[in-house]
């Protein structure tokens, strides 16, 4: 197995932690990014990752290039993206949510991704396989928008799974997807959650570290499914 360099965004717990845990064990070099960089060291060493951590907030574009740049000197390139950073919107349908409250959650759940896909795209470039992985959910699928509340978060997964099928359009050399990790118990997901964090993380985890994927497609429990 080649030693991958794997980014993994909001890594300091839930999901994105899962993440990190699993592919550290599989002998991956991991950068766990966190908002902030105690609770990130202090969530790597809760699991004993041998990560590197890294400060970042996705929706800053300073905070990206200090990012960038403290893993461009040690590492020199980037294998995998995973675009795990993510918030939650209230429970309100279109009619209840205000228009401040539909950007405060693109800009996390759509502008994020794309800037930290585009900020480190001359890292990905240097290496081999480039994949990018976007963390996204069910409910952003075409066929759950008709399903009532949480606009402001559908409408966001919903971006970002068409922003997937535009840049591995687009890009060269670089694999994009997206996926849903299902219902997971973490702070976002809750106590009645369907999945433990191993579940919701496994795709991820295989999706990073598969021999081949079919890029530019919509992943659920390793498998394609439908926008």
């Amino acid at each position: 197995m080649d030693k991958k360099i794997i980014l993994v965004t909001g890594g300091n717990r839930g999901i994105g932690l899962g993440i990190c845990e699993g592919l550290a064990k599989m002998g991956h070099q991991v950068i766990l990014a966190s908002r902030d960089l105690k609770k990130g060291t202090e969530a790597a060493q809760s699991k004993s990752i041998a990560a590197k951590v890294v400060e970042l907030r996705v929706s800053e574009e300073a905070s990206q290039g200090r990012a960038l740049k403290e893993i461009e000197e040690e590492f020199g390139r980037i294998d995998v993206l995973i675009n795990n950073a993510g918030v939650f919107s209230n429970p309100a349908g279109f009619s209840d949510t205000p228009v401040q409250h539909g950007k405060e959650v693109f800009e996390t759940n759509v502008w994020g991704p794309w800037g930290m896909s585009w900020a480190a795209l001359p890292l990905l470039e240097k290496s081999e396989e480039a994949r990018i992985i976007h963390m996204s959910s069910g409910m952003g699928a075409m066929d759950s928008l008709a399903e009532g509340g949480y606009a402001a978060y559908r409408f966001s997964k919903a971006s970002l799974n068409m922003m997937t099928i535009l840049m591995n359009n687009q890009l060269k050399g670089v694999a994009v997807v997206a996926m849903c990790p299902g219902w997971v118990k973490t702070d976002m997901g809750g106590a009645s959650a369907e999945r433990t964090v191993e579940q919701g993380a496994d795709t991820a985890i295989w999706l990073a570290t598969a021999d081949t994927i079919e890029a530019g497609k919509f992943y659920r429990d390793r498998s394609v499914i439908p926008w």
